[in-house]
């Protein structure tokens, strides 16, 4: 091998293998946003006009019902404007060091419930939610994409009137102490 030819192929190598150590460990990370799934001993109709009224009431859920869409089982609700006592108990958030003393400004989640009929009159229900933090400082503001503490899922699952341990049953989602 000519001397032109190392000179060119061992930094090229090198380069190879720093994105192949920044992939392998951003692919560590765990995902942002986990589902959370439940049988519910009711039939997908009644749940989902259970959910539906709940989102489209802003006073009672604080959400703004985006879609509802009774054939395929699938509501979207968005809320913003979380007060951080909520927030610090539905999502986790990891700054980069730049941004570690900026200030929590404004705060959101978009919650995707996904309703299946399964056997004997019940429903298979799934929760998503996808959380996004605004942080700034002064005039500086970042938005963060967090990670669900999975409270808000199985708030909403137990909300339906799954069987789910350790959950709020008394208290919609949303309208905990602030």
């Amino acid at each position: 091998m000519s001397m032109k030819r190392v000179a060119i192929v061992a930094p090229l190598a090198a380069l190879v293998s720093l994105l192949g150590i920044a992939t392998s460990s951003h692919a560590l990370e765990p995902p942002r946003v986990i589902p959370h799934s439940a049988s519910v001993n009711k039939p997908v109709s009644e749940i989902f006009q259970t959910l539906k009224s709940y989102f489209a009431d802003r006073l009672e859920s604080k959400f703004i019902l985006q879609s509802a869409d009774e054939k395929t089982g699938t509501i979207v609700a968005k809320q913003t404007g979380i007060d951080s006592d909520r927030w610090r108990n539905w999502a986790a958030c990891n700054t980069d060091p730049m941004h570690m003393i900026y200030q929590l400004n404004d705060a959101m989640v978009t919650v995707t419930i996904k309703l299946d009929q399964s056997v004997h009159n019940t429903t298979f229900m799934t929760v998503s939610a996808d959380f996004q933090g605004i942080y700034g400082l002064a005039q500086d503001q970042t938005t963060i994409e967090c990670r669900s503490t999975g409270a808000l899922e199985d708030n909403i699952l137990a909300l339906a009137g799954a069987q789910m341990p350790g959950a709020q049953t008394s208290t919609a989602p949303a309208t905990q102490a602030h």
